[in-house]
């Protein structure tokens, strides 16, 4: 498989993950939307509000709409438009996504965090073989 063609696949697949994770989560929030433009997610009147003890509102705004998976679907297109173009991003991508990833999926399982690893490795892989093919010495032909 190409280079190029792993960056799709990995873009592919995190776009996928991202639309899947807003669509599901959105789903699951629709109760909530109506406080969300009530202004309830902060405002909710209570004196003492706590990272710990959100108001529904706002556990669902941060499940959903607030979450990774806006973010996640845009670096799937932006890595889908690189690998059209024949090119991969950093290995820094690929690495931030995996650690991300493992992290995610040792804290919360079972969940999708592992599915990360697929285009994690992808990326690893297309970042370290277009890295290699640009340091190779260029071949040269015999002379006779």
């Amino acid at each position: 498989m190409r280079a190029s063609r792993k960056v799709v696949w990995a873009g592919g697949i995190l776009l996928a993950l991202g639309v899947l994770h807003l669509a599901s989560t959105l789903v699951i929030s629709a109760d909530h939307l109506p406080g969300w433009f009530a202004r309830e997610l902060w405002l909710s009147g209570e004196s003492e509000m706590s990272m710990s003890a959100l108001p529904p509102e706002a556990g669902a705004f941060w499940l959903s709409l607030g979450s990774f998976g806006l973010p996640l679907l845009l670096l799937g297109a932006l890595v889908v438009r690189l690998g059209r173009r024949g090119e991969a991003p950093p290995a820094y991508v690929g690495w931030g996504v995996g650690v991300w990833g493992a992290l995610g999926a040792y804290l919360l399982e079972p969940t999708p965090f592992v599915l990360t690893l697929i285009p994690a490795t992808l990326l690893l892989v297309a970042a370290y073989k277009t890295a290699a093919y640009k340091t190779a010495p260029p071949k040269t032909s015999p002379t006779t």
